[in-house]
């Protein structure tokens, strides 16, 4: 019997199934890609079902596996497959708990809600831009004007990821492939060997290395530009989540 359904291919979710499988309580972990599985510890109580899901399988999967409960670890950017799975929970009669990352501090940036108007802001400024925005927006990137000489790429070293930018037309030589969360000067090093002269990101949180990046694009005196949150998460802090597994009290 399954008793946690556990969405999230986070850093926040990999530490919330580590913690239940070490507590011995029979999980599913949903993650959207074959990468994201591979990062998942393994434990004989924990299952891996890999793929994205609509509304409709999310709500066909709890009816199936019938948990006593869903934990949603998402990606703060995840807007739609955190709707998704709020309504199946409601859908289904499962209490859901949601993970909430701190908002961090975006002074000196320059902020947009919109990625369009991120992406055309960066079209009208002159140098090298650095993007860590992500592998999905690659396409929307193409939008700038001599992007292929302009814009580097950092993304996961997932194979569909990379086939997309290449597939955009982004040369290899300024795509890098690595997995974060990244440490200031690592950041500033990989800054200064595109020599970029701005930073496309997104306010992904503490867990997603958002401090470390805008220290060193300051100190590389570089220009942040930001790509606010969809929506304020509702739910408990990755430590109050934590305690309730460890003290049993989901």
């Amino acid at each position: 019997m399954t008793e946690v359904v556990l969405f999230g291919g986070t850093e926040e979710g990999r530490i919330l199934g580590s913690l239940l499988g070490q507590k011995g309580i029979e999980a599913l972990i949903c993650v959207a890609t074959e990468y994201g599985a591979g990062l998942l510890p393994s434990y004989d109580t924990v299952r891996v079902h890999t793929g994205r899901l609509d509304r409709e399988e999310m709500i066909r999967l709890l009816e199936a596996e019938k948990p006593r409960l869903v934990i949603d670890a998402t990606h703060p950017f995840a807007a739609g497959a955190r709707e998704n799975i709020k309504t199946a929970c409601e859908e289904a009669g499962i209490k859901r708990l949601g993970l909430s990352r701190e908002s961090l501090d975006s002074s000196g940036c320059v902020t947009f809600s919109q990625i369009e108007k991120l992406i055309s802001w960066a079209n009208d400024r002159p140098g090298i831009i650095f993007s860590a925005l992500g592998a999905k927006e690659a396409g929307l990137l193409t939008g700038i004007d001599g992007y292929k000489e302009r814009v580097w790429l950092r993304i996961l070293p997932d194979a569909a990821g990379i086939s997309a930018c290449l597939a955009a037309g982004f040369p290899a030589r300024h795509i890098i492939c690595m997995q974060g969360p990244f440490s200031k000067e690592l950041n500033a090093a990989m800054f200064r060997a595109a020599d970029a002269d701005i930073l496309l990101t997104k306010e992904s949180g503490r867990a997603g290395g958002y401090l470390e990046k805008l220290e060193a694009a300051r100190e590389c005196g570089m220009t942040a530009a930001v790509l606010m949150r969809p929506c304020q998460e509702d739910g408990m802090t990755l430590a109050a989540l934590a305690k309730l597994i460890e003290e049993d009290a989901l």
